[in-house]
């Protein structure tokens, strides 16, 4: 092995080292950017969904004040669908004999 290295001329050799550490400090490098990246993508994620879980929790509040009805209208609505299947629980007052 030796040997074949002293067949290879000086500036040569060191034109592959510096060769071979430019590629490990790049290769390092990435790969931490990689993993930093990575973890900011998850920091994201998990802050988009605390903040999901916050405005649901809002409007959970405000569905549950709502009646039956109200939310099937509400709902359907949304969806641009008509809203005559809600009336079955508009809730009618008892008649009294």
């Amino acid at each position: 092995m030796t040997a074949l290295l002293a067949l290879i001329p000086r500036p040569i050799k060191t034109a592959l080292i510096w060769v071979l550490a430019a590629f490990v400090l790049v290769s390092a490098s990435y790969l931490y950017g990689k993993r930093e990246g990575a973890q900011q993508a998850v920091v994201e994620q998990l802050q988009s969904d605390a903040q999901a879980e916050r405005d649901r929790n809002k409007s959970d509040a405000k569905l549950q004040a709502l009646s039956d009805f109200d939310l099937c209208i509400q709902s359907l609505r949304s969806r641009g669908m008509p809203v005559d299947a809600c009336e079955q629980l508009r809730g009618l007052p008892e008649s009294k004999p």
